[in-house]
Protein backbone atom coordinates (compact mmCIF):
# COMPACT_ATOMS: atom_id res chain seq x y z
CA UNK A 1 0.00 0.00 0.00
CA UNK A 2 1.58 3.46 -1.19
CA UNK A 3 1.29 6.62 0.45
CA UNK A 4 -1.05 7.68 -2.02
CA UNK A 5 -3.41 5.77 -0.09
CA UNK A 6 -6.23 8.14 1.82
CA UNK A 7 -6.32 5.02 4.10
CA UNK A 8 -2.66 4.66 4.94
CA UNK A 9 -2.24 8.57 5.34
CA UNK A 10 -4.91 8.69 7.90
CA UNK A 11 -4.13 5.86 9.44
CA UNK A 12 -0.38 7.41 10.00
CA UNK A 13 -1.87 10.61 11.17
CA UNK A 14 -4.42 8.92 13.78
CA UNK A 15 -1.60 6.55 15.51
CA UNK A 16 0.71 9.68 15.91
CA UNK A 17 -2.30 11.95 16.95
CA UNK A 18 -3.19 9.11 19.44
CA UNK A 19 0.37 8.94 20.64
CA UNK A 20 0.15 12.53 21.23
CA UNK A 21 -3.19 12.44 23.59
CA UNK A 22 -0.89 10.40 25.28
CA UNK A 23 1.90 12.10 25.86
CA UNK A 24 0.53 15.37 26.37
CA UNK A 25 -1.49 13.50 29.29
CA UNK A 26 1.59 12.34 30.82
CA UNK A 27 2.93 15.67 30.37
CA UNK A 28 0.82 17.33 32.30
CA UNK A 29 0.16 14.39 34.94
CA UNK A 30 3.13 16.10 38.11
CA UNK A 31 0.38 18.66 38.00
CA UNK A 32 -2.73 17.08 40.00
CA UNK A 33 -0.23 15.20 42.62
CA UNK A 34 1.86 18.47 43.33
CA UNK A 35 1.24 17.84 47.61
CA UNK A 36 1.42 13.71 47.24
CA UNK A 37 5.24 14.34 45.37
CA UNK A 38 6.82 16.28 47.79
CA UNK A 39 5.22 13.84 51.13
CA UNK A 40 6.31 11.26 48.44
CA UNK A 41 9.89 11.88 48.08
CA UNK A 42 9.94 14.98 50.78
CA UNK A 43 10.97 17.81 48.38
CA UNK A 44 10.41 21.62 47.89
CA UNK A 45 8.27 23.66 45.36
CA UNK A 46 11.40 24.11 43.71
CA UNK A 47 11.97 20.07 43.20
CA UNK A 48 9.13 19.67 42.21
CA UNK A 49 9.36 22.19 39.45
CA UNK A 50 12.36 20.44 38.64
CA UNK A 51 11.09 16.83 38.60
CA UNK A 52 8.66 17.83 36.14
CA UNK A 53 10.96 19.56 34.38
CA UNK A 54 13.03 16.72 33.62
CA UNK A 55 10.51 15.04 31.30
CA UNK A 56 11.47 18.58 29.11
CA UNK A 57 15.35 18.26 29.88
CA UNK A 58 14.87 15.33 27.55
CA UNK A 59 11.97 16.79 25.32
CA UNK A 60 13.97 19.53 24.25
CA UNK A 61 17.50 18.52 23.13
CA UNK A 62 15.39 15.21 21.28
CA UNK A 63 13.58 18.08 18.89
CA UNK A 64 16.67 17.98 16.51
CA UNK A 65 17.44 14.74 16.35
CA UNK A 66 14.29 13.47 15.67
CA UNK A 67 13.57 16.32 12.83
CA UNK A 68 16.76 15.12 11.05
CA UNK A 69 15.70 11.54 11.35
CA UNK A 70 12.37 12.12 10.29
CA UNK A 71 13.51 14.05 7.02
CA UNK A 72 15.51 11.23 6.32
CA UNK A 73 14.12 8.12 7.03
CA UNK A 74 10.39 8.77 8.02
CA UNK A 75 8.34 8.81 10.42
CA UNK A 76 6.61 4.82 11.04
CA UNK A 77 9.90 2.77 12.13
CA UNK A 78 10.53 4.63 15.39
CA UNK A 79 6.78 5.18 16.46
CA UNK A 80 6.09 1.63 18.02
CA UNK A 81 9.40 2.17 20.16
CA UNK A 82 8.70 5.93 20.80
CA UNK A 83 5.67 4.42 22.31
CA UNK A 84 6.89 1.20 24.45
CA UNK A 85 10.08 3.82 25.70
CA UNK A 86 7.16 5.88 27.02
CA UNK A 87 4.80 3.77 28.60
CA UNK A 88 8.05 2.52 30.77
CA UNK A 89 9.53 5.61 31.73
CA UNK A 90 6.20 6.21 32.91
CA UNK A 91 6.03 2.50 35.01
CA UNK A 92 9.84 3.59 35.97
CA UNK A 93 8.39 7.07 37.66
CA UNK A 94 5.28 5.26 39.30
CA UNK A 95 7.72 2.60 40.93
CA UNK A 96 10.37 4.89 42.53
CA UNK A 97 10.78 5.74 45.90
CA UNK A 98 14.14 8.25 45.21
CA UNK A 99 14.06 11.14 43.42
CA UNK A 100 16.85 10.18 40.87
CA UNK A 101 14.60 7.61 39.73
CA UNK A 102 11.26 9.24 39.24
CA UNK A 103 13.61 11.65 37.44
CA UNK A 104 14.87 9.43 35.50
CA UNK A 105 11.54 8.02 34.55
CA UNK A 106 10.68 11.61 33.57
CA UNK A 107 13.57 11.88 31.24
CA UNK A 108 12.30 8.70 29.28
CA UNK A 109 9.17 9.86 29.12
CA UNK A 110 10.43 13.20 27.88
CA UNK A 111 12.58 11.93 25.38
CA UNK A 112 9.97 9.31 23.77
CA UNK A 113 7.61 12.05 23.70
CA UNK A 114 9.58 13.91 21.31
CA UNK A 115 8.69 11.75 18.55
CA UNK A 116 5.30 12.44 18.63
CA UNK A 117 4.42 15.92 17.70
CA UNK A 118 7.35 15.74 15.05
CA UNK A 119 5.60 12.46 13.52
CA UNK A 120 2.48 14.38 12.77
CA UNK A 121 4.36 17.97 11.67
CA UNK A 122 5.76 15.37 9.59
CA UNK A 123 3.10 13.73 8.19
CA UNK A 124 0.76 16.67 7.65
CA UNK A 125 3.28 18.61 5.62
CA UNK A 126 4.55 15.80 3.54
CA UNK A 127 1.32 14.33 2.45
CA UNK A 128 -1.37 16.78 2.80
CA UNK A 129 -2.39 19.66 0.61
CA UNK A 130 -0.72 23.79 1.55
CA UNK A 131 -4.42 24.71 2.04
CA UNK A 132 -5.06 22.31 4.71
CA UNK A 133 -1.71 22.18 6.52
CA UNK A 134 -2.38 24.58 9.49
CA UNK A 135 -5.87 23.07 10.16
CA UNK A 136 -4.70 19.52 10.24
CA UNK A 137 -1.77 20.93 12.71
CA UNK A 138 -5.02 22.81 14.60
CA UNK A 139 -6.55 19.46 14.59
CA UNK A 140 -3.82 17.52 16.20
CA UNK A 141 -3.14 20.27 18.74
CA UNK A 142 -6.70 19.94 19.53
CA UNK A 143 -6.33 15.74 19.98
CA UNK A 144 -2.79 16.62 22.40
CA UNK A 145 -4.95 19.46 24.48
CA UNK A 146 -7.59 16.99 24.86
CA UNK A 147 -4.58 14.81 26.71
CA UNK A 148 -4.00 17.48 28.38
CA UNK A 149 -7.16 18.39 29.64
CA UNK A 150 -7.49 14.46 30.49
CA UNK A 151 -4.11 14.77 32.49
CA UNK A 152 -5.41 17.20 34.53
CA UNK A 153 -9.55 17.55 35.72
CA UNK A 154 -10.47 13.87 35.05
CA UNK A 155 -6.88 12.53 36.04
CA UNK A 156 -7.41 14.39 39.72
CA UNK A 157 -10.37 11.80 40.08
CA UNK A 158 -8.55 9.19 39.37
CA UNK A 159 -5.61 10.07 41.61
CA UNK A 160 -7.77 10.77 44.57
CA UNK A 161 -9.87 7.40 44.10
CA UNK A 162 -6.77 4.86 43.53
CA UNK A 163 -3.12 7.06 44.04
CA UNK A 164 -1.08 8.62 42.02
CA UNK A 165 1.43 5.92 41.78
CA UNK A 166 -0.95 2.96 40.68
CA UNK A 167 -2.69 5.87 38.35
CA UNK A 168 0.39 6.25 36.38
CA UNK A 169 1.26 2.66 36.64
CA UNK A 170 -2.07 1.94 34.67
CA UNK A 171 -1.30 4.76 32.01
CA UNK A 172 2.52 3.34 31.78
CA UNK A 173 0.58 -0.20 30.45
CA UNK A 174 -1.56 1.89 28.32
CA UNK A 175 1.38 2.88 26.48
CA UNK A 176 3.08 -0.09 26.41
CA UNK A 177 0.35 -1.73 24.56
CA UNK A 178 -0.09 1.37 22.02
CA UNK A 179 3.50 0.55 20.89
CA UNK A 180 2.86 -2.93 20.14
CA UNK A 181 -0.66 -2.15 18.47
CA UNK A 182 1.14 0.43 16.36
CA UNK A 183 3.94 -2.45 15.29
CA UNK A 184 1.35 -4.87 14.61
CA UNK A 185 -0.89 -2.68 12.39
CA UNK A 186 2.01 -0.72 10.17
CA UNK A 187 4.35 -3.84 10.12
CA UNK A 188 2.99 -5.35 6.78
CA UNK A 189 3.42 -1.60 5.12
CA UNK A 190 5.80 -1.67 1.91
CA UNK A 191 6.33 2.04 1.91
CA UNK A 192 10.18 1.96 2.98
CA UNK A 193 10.78 2.44 -0.88
CA UNK A 194 8.95 5.29 -1.54
CA UNK A 195 10.41 7.14 1.80
CA UNK A 196 13.96 6.20 0.51
CA UNK A 197 12.73 7.84 -2.75
CA UNK A 198 11.31 10.68 -1.28
CA UNK A 199 14.17 11.40 1.02
CA UNK A 200 17.71 9.86 -1.53
CA UNK A 201 17.99 13.83 -1.81
CA UNK A 202 19.08 14.42 1.69
CA UNK A 203 21.46 11.99 2.44
CA UNK A 204 24.52 13.28 1.62
CA UNK A 205 24.04 16.09 3.92
CA UNK A 206 22.01 15.56 7.17
CA UNK A 207 22.90 18.55 8.94
CA UNK A 208 22.87 21.07 5.75
CA UNK A 209 19.21 21.21 6.73
CA UNK A 210 19.83 22.50 10.49
CA UNK A 211 22.51 24.52 9.05
CA UNK A 212 19.90 25.92 7.18
CA UNK A 213 17.48 26.80 9.58
CA UNK A 214 19.60 27.95 12.15
CA UNK A 215 21.14 30.86 9.73
CA UNK A 216 17.76 32.76 9.61
CA UNK A 217 17.01 35.22 11.40
CA UNK A 218 13.30 35.11 11.04
CA UNK A 219 13.39 31.30 11.96
CA UNK A 220 14.86 32.42 15.78
CA UNK A 221 12.38 35.26 16.05
CA UNK A 222 9.92 33.33 15.40
CA UNK A 223 11.10 30.44 17.66
CA UNK A 224 11.70 33.04 20.74
CA UNK A 225 8.01 34.66 20.29
CA UNK A 226 6.44 31.33 20.31
CA UNK A 227 8.95 30.08 23.31
CA UNK A 228 7.60 33.17 25.16
CA UNK A 229 3.50 32.88 24.12
CA UNK A 230 4.00 28.99 25.17
CA UNK A 231 5.24 29.99 28.82
CA UNK A 232 1.75 30.40 30.05
CA UNK A 233 0.14 27.28 29.22
CA UNK A 234 3.45 25.07 30.52
CA UNK A 235 3.88 26.61 33.96
CA UNK A 236 0.17 27.87 35.06
CA UNK A 237 -2.32 24.95 33.16
CA UNK A 238 0.63 22.34 32.81
CA UNK A 239 2.08 22.78 36.79
CA UNK A 240 1.22 25.28 39.10
CA UNK A 241 -2.07 26.58 38.20
CA UNK A 242 -4.22 24.28 39.81
CA UNK A 243 -2.70 24.61 43.56
CA UNK A 244 -3.16 28.59 42.88
CA UNK A 245 -6.84 28.05 41.99
CA UNK A 246 -7.67 25.72 44.53
CA UNK A 247 -5.77 28.11 47.23
CA UNK A 248 -6.73 31.53 45.86
CA UNK A 249 -10.33 30.39 45.23
CA UNK A 250 -11.18 28.30 48.04
CA UNK A 251 -12.26 25.30 45.91
CA UNK A 252 -11.56 21.65 45.79
CA UNK A 253 -8.69 19.64 43.33
CA UNK A 254 -10.95 18.68 41.84
CA UNK A 255 -12.67 21.19 40.79
CA UNK A 256 -9.35 23.64 40.50
CA UNK A 257 -8.30 20.73 37.88
CA UNK A 258 -11.13 21.22 35.86
CA UNK A 259 -10.28 24.74 35.83
CA UNK A 260 -7.12 23.94 34.65
CA UNK A 261 -8.71 21.47 31.98
CA UNK A 262 -10.65 24.36 30.73
CA UNK A 263 -7.61 26.24 29.27
CA UNK A 264 -6.47 22.53 27.14
CA UNK A 265 -10.10 23.06 26.03
CA UNK A 266 -9.66 25.90 24.84
CA UNK A 267 -7.17 25.71 22.98
CA UNK A 268 -8.77 22.03 21.64
CA UNK A 269 -11.34 24.51 20.33
CA UNK A 270 -9.11 27.09 19.02
CA UNK A 271 -6.51 24.78 17.41
CA UNK A 272 -8.44 24.51 14.34
CA UNK A 273 -10.19 27.72 14.32
CA UNK A 274 -6.74 29.70 14.03
CA UNK A 275 -5.60 27.41 11.47
CA UNK A 276 -8.70 27.82 9.55
CA UNK A 277 -8.57 31.22 10.01
CA UNK A 278 -4.45 32.18 9.02
CA UNK A 279 -5.11 29.81 5.97
CA UNK A 280 -7.90 32.00 4.95
CA UNK A 281 -5.77 35.24 5.40
CA UNK A 282 -2.95 33.59 3.98
CA UNK A 283 -0.60 35.44 6.97
CA UNK A 284 0.30 34.02 10.32
CA UNK A 285 1.71 36.68 12.54
CA UNK A 286 -1.25 38.91 12.57
CA UNK A 287 -3.03 35.89 14.18
CA UNK A 288 -0.67 34.85 16.40
CA UNK A 289 -0.56 38.79 17.88
CA UNK A 290 -4.13 38.72 18.81
CA UNK A 291 -3.76 35.49 20.33
CA UNK A 292 -0.61 36.85 22.55
CA UNK A 293 -2.92 40.22 23.68
CA UNK A 294 -6.17 38.06 24.21
CA UNK A 295 -4.37 35.27 26.40
CA UNK A 296 -2.73 38.73 28.08
CA UNK A 297 -6.23 40.10 28.96
CA UNK A 298 -7.74 37.42 29.93
CA UNK A 299 -4.55 35.81 32.16
CA UNK A 300 -4.32 38.96 34.63
CA UNK A 301 -7.69 39.03 36.62
CA UNK A 302 -7.07 35.15 37.30
CA UNK A 303 -3.71 35.55 38.94
CA UNK A 304 -4.63 39.39 40.57
CA UNK A 305 -8.42 39.14 41.35
CA UNK A 306 -9.36 36.26 42.97
CA UNK A 307 -12.96 37.31 44.24
CA UNK A 308 -14.38 36.33 41.15
CA UNK A 309 -16.82 32.95 41.12
CA UNK A 310 -14.94 29.81 40.02
CA UNK A 311 -17.36 29.68 37.04
CA UNK A 312 -15.87 33.00 35.87
CA UNK A 313 -12.73 31.72 36.04
CA UNK A 314 -13.76 28.51 34.13
CA UNK A 315 -14.71 30.84 31.42
CA UNK A 316 -11.49 33.52 31.54
CA UNK A 317 -9.34 30.28 31.27
CA UNK A 318 -11.26 28.95 28.80
CA UNK A 319 -10.31 32.11 26.64
CA UNK A 320 -7.04 32.22 27.56
CA UNK A 321 -6.42 28.46 25.93
CA UNK A 322 -8.56 29.64 23.11
CA UNK A 323 -6.29 32.51 22.40
CA UNK A 324 -2.87 30.63 23.30
CA UNK A 325 -3.88 28.15 20.22
CA UNK A 326 -2.76 31.00 17.82
CA UNK A 327 1.01 29.43 18.80
CA UNK A 328 0.56 26.82 17.42
CA UNK A 329 0.55 28.55 13.94
CA UNK A 330 4.37 29.59 14.62
CA UNK A 331 5.14 26.27 12.91
CA UNK A 332 3.22 26.59 10.45
CA UNK A 333 5.32 29.80 9.70
CA UNK A 334 8.69 27.73 10.60
CA UNK A 335 7.63 25.38 7.75
CA UNK A 336 7.10 28.36 5.61
CA UNK A 337 9.97 30.41 6.45
CA UNK A 338 12.07 27.36 5.38
CA UNK A 339 12.87 24.97 2.27
CA UNK A 340 10.86 22.08 1.31
CA UNK A 341 13.61 19.87 2.37
CA UNK A 342 13.97 21.20 6.18
CA UNK A 343 10.22 21.25 7.18
CA UNK A 344 10.40 18.64 10.17
CA UNK A 345 14.05 19.99 10.67
CA UNK A 346 12.14 23.87 10.87
CA UNK A 347 9.12 22.59 13.28
CA UNK A 348 11.29 20.54 15.48
CA UNK A 349 14.05 23.04 16.08
CA UNK A 350 10.80 25.49 17.02
CA UNK A 351 9.78 22.98 19.50
CA UNK A 352 13.64 22.78 20.57
CA UNK A 353 13.53 26.40 21.96
CA UNK A 354 10.16 26.22 23.12
CA UNK A 355 10.96 23.22 25.48
CA UNK A 356 14.20 24.59 26.43
CA UNK A 357 11.66 27.88 27.52
CA UNK A 358 9.13 25.30 29.56
CA UNK A 359 12.20 23.67 31.37
CA UNK A 360 13.34 26.87 32.82
CA UNK A 361 9.64 28.46 33.11
CA UNK A 362 8.20 25.55 35.43
CA UNK A 363 11.03 25.20 38.34
CA UNK A 364 11.66 28.94 38.14
CA UNK A 365 7.90 29.27 39.43
CA UNK A 366 8.54 27.29 41.93
CA UNK A 367 12.07 28.95 43.03
CA UNK A 368 10.37 32.27 42.69
CA UNK A 369 7.81 30.44 45.67
CA UNK A 370 10.51 28.83 47.53
CA UNK A 371 12.09 32.39 47.65
CA UNK A 372 9.09 34.06 48.79
CA UNK A 373 7.72 31.28 51.54
CA UNK A 374 7.01 32.56 54.64
CA UNK A 375 8.22 29.41 56.67
CA UNK A 376 4.83 27.87 57.58
CA UNK A 377 4.11 23.93 57.04
CA UNK A 378 0.89 22.09 56.91
CA UNK A 379 1.00 17.99 57.12
CA UNK A 380 4.83 17.89 56.75
CA UNK A 381 5.50 20.01 53.62
CA UNK A 382 5.78 23.93 52.55
CA UNK A 383 3.12 26.04 52.63
CA UNK A 384 2.63 29.11 50.37
CA UNK A 385 0.26 31.79 50.11
CA UNK A 386 -1.77 33.15 47.83
CA UNK A 387 0.52 36.58 47.46
CA UNK A 388 3.29 33.83 46.82
CA UNK A 389 1.57 32.58 44.12
CA UNK A 390 0.97 35.67 42.51
CA UNK A 391 4.37 37.13 42.77
CA UNK A 392 5.71 33.51 41.04
CA UNK A 393 3.16 33.77 38.59
CA UNK A 394 3.87 37.63 38.00
CA UNK A 395 6.82 36.39 35.18
CA UNK A 396 4.03 35.16 33.20
CA UNK A 397 2.08 38.13 31.81
CA UNK A 398 5.96 39.30 31.53
CA UNK A 399 6.41 36.54 28.56
CA UNK A 400 3.12 36.98 26.68
CA UNK A 401 4.25 40.83 27.05
CA UNK A 402 8.05 39.73 25.40
CA UNK A 403 6.24 37.52 22.60
CA UNK A 404 4.01 40.65 21.46
CA UNK A 405 6.76 42.68 20.71
CA UNK A 406 8.96 40.01 19.02
CA UNK A 407 6.25 39.09 16.61
CA UNK A 408 6.60 42.55 14.83
CA UNK A 409 9.85 41.74 13.99
CA UNK A 410 9.12 38.82 11.80
CA UNK A 411 9.20 39.07 7.81
CA UNK A 412 6.76 36.90 6.61
CA UNK A 413 5.50 35.31 3.39
CA UNK A 414 2.06 35.22 2.58
CA UNK A 415 1.37 31.39 2.76
CA UNK A 416 -0.80 31.56 -0.44
CA UNK A 417 2.59 31.90 -2.10
CA UNK A 418 4.46 29.55 -0.81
Amino acid sequence: MSMSSPYLKWTIWVLAALFYFYEFLLRVSPSVMVPELMTSFGITASSVGILSAFYLYAYAPMQLPVGILMDRFGVKKILSIACIICGLGALLFASAHHLVVASAGRLLIGASSAFAFIAMVYVTSHWFPLKKRAFLIGVANSVAMLGASAGTGPLTVVVHHIGWRMSIILFGLIGVAMGIIVYIILRGDRHNMEVEKETSHIKTGLLENLKQVVSKKNTWVNALSALFFYMTTTAFAGLWGLSFVQLAYGVSKEIAGYAMSMVFAGWLVGGPLTGLLSDFMGKRTSTIRIGVLGALICLIPVIYFPTMSIYAVYVLLFLVGLFSSAELLSFSLAIELNSTRAKATAAAFTNFLISCGDAVVQPFVGFLLDKNWTGAFEQGIRAYGVKDYQIALTCLPITLFIAFLLLFFIKEKHSNAI
